[in-house]
């Protein structure tokens, strides 16, 4: 009879956890859902050094990304960076 009425205080005890690792859990994941996505920007400034021997000759944009063209005399680079991140996604080098 001691067993028996032990392991029900004990299963009790594990249901009263479990639950409420459940609601936490669950609170968590809401709160997360609900973050603006202001926060989503990681670099509010990015920084590019020209190559040796070429000059800029255009710069475009859109929501996404910037295009920047630097011309050589032997070339032209493409460089396509993100805007959010700030990491170059492609370098495009064409020779003359």
């Amino acid at each position: 009879m001691r067993g028996l009425k032990f392991l029900v205080i004990f299963m009790g005890i594990l249901i009263l956890l479990g639950t409420s690792f459940l609601v936490f859990t669950i609170i968590q994941r809401g709160s997360k859902l609900i973050q603006s996505d202001e926060n989503k920007i990681i670099n509010s400034s990015i920084e590019i050094t020209s190559p040796k021997n070429m000059e800029l000759k255009d710069l475009t944009s859109n929501n996404k990304n910037i295009i920047i063209k630097f011309e050589g005399e032997k070339k032209y680079l493409f460089k396509i960076i993100n805007i959010d991140t700030g990491l170059e996604l492609k370098s495009i080098l064409i020779n003359k």
